[in-house]
């Protein structure tokens, strides 16, 4: 079961924060040991801006107010993001990323999941596809995801949703995917 919530922890944030400031470190506190895919924040991204999502009395997610061809390129930029993951075609899914994005390195995490790509077989599928956060360069897509994920030649599989921020920030007039933040459901 632990290389399965690896995987998933893998598969869901790119391939995983990757800088010699993120190394993993004994520090001997209550957090040792703890690990981040067990239904527990994800953050893969930035961590000087804070990213999130704010509900309604009834539960639903609150849009923030986008302008009308902003909100279409941001949702079209979102899709194609999980279209080209799902097809499993590095080139069309590094083409939906930063060229320098903000808390991941971008060819360790091309390298990480194409190796992914190589050993399971995963599909997104999202929901409730919500732009939460706006501004004229910078700009947050919430949506509900739910990841099935089998290993490649055999019947082991599983499934896992939660909740996911996208961060995309413009580049020379294109949303691109900057970083990325998930709270898995119990």
């Amino acid at each position: 079961m632990k290389k399965w919530i690896m995987a998933t922890g893998l598969i869901l944030m790119l391939a995983g924060c990757s800088s010699e400031e993120d190394a993993t470190v004994n520090s001997n506190t209550a957090e040792d040991g703890n690990a981040a895919t067990e239904n527990n924040a994800i953050e893969h991204g930035i961590t000087d801006q804070e990213v999130g999502f704010t509900l309604d009395d009834e539960g639903d997610v609150i849009a923030a107010e986008v302008p009308e061809e902003d909100k279409q390129k941001l949702l079209d930029a979102y899709g194609e993001y999980i279209a080209a993951f799902n097809a499993e075609d590095m080139d069309r899914y590094m083409a939906t990323i930063a060229e320098n994005p903000d808390g991941f390195d971008r060819e360790e995490d091309q390298q990480a999941l194409a190796e992914a790509f190589d050993n399971y077989d995963t599909t997104y599928t999202t929901s409730d596809e919500t732009i939460v956060k706006y501004e004229e360069d910078r700009a947050e897509v919430f949506a509900t995801i739910n990841v099935e994920m089998n290993e490649s030649g055999t019947d082991q599989g599983m499934q896992q949703s939660g909740r996911q921020v996208v961060v995309f920030k413009k580049e020379q007039g294109d949303w691109k995917v900057t970083s990325l933040h998930f709270i898995g459901n119990q």
